[in-house]
């Protein structure tokens, strides 16, 4: 399963963004430099989740630890994906004596 690069810190170009605090709290509608500000003030990253959205969505988390649990739930898809197989029939023709 191949997942995109997800942006961020600098790499994010919106002007604004719908931010997401630490501890999962709404921090509003704010400007790329208030947000990336408010990241670097807690020491953590400031991580584009939702880019398609209006206004995109960012949370203020650690890296690392974003990566972390997205393995996890790709992992658990995949462990819960159902394989299904198809079984061969040989058809052999009969013969008559």
């Amino acid at each position: 399963m191949a997942t995109e690069r997800v942006r961020i810190n600098r790499e994010i170009t919106a002007r604004e963004l719908r931010v997401v605090g630490a501890q999962a709290e709404n921090l509003g509608v704010l400007s790329f430099d208030e947000a990336f500000k408010k990241a670097q003030e807690l020491n953590l990253d400031l991580i584009e989740i939702s880019p398609n959205a209006l206004p995109p969505v960012a949370k203020i988390m650690d890296y690392g630890k974003f990566e972390y649990e997205r393995s996890k739930k790709e992992s658990a898809a995949r462990s819960k994906a159902k394989v299904s197989e198809t079984k061969e029939r040989r058809a052999v023709p009969q013969r008559s004596l």
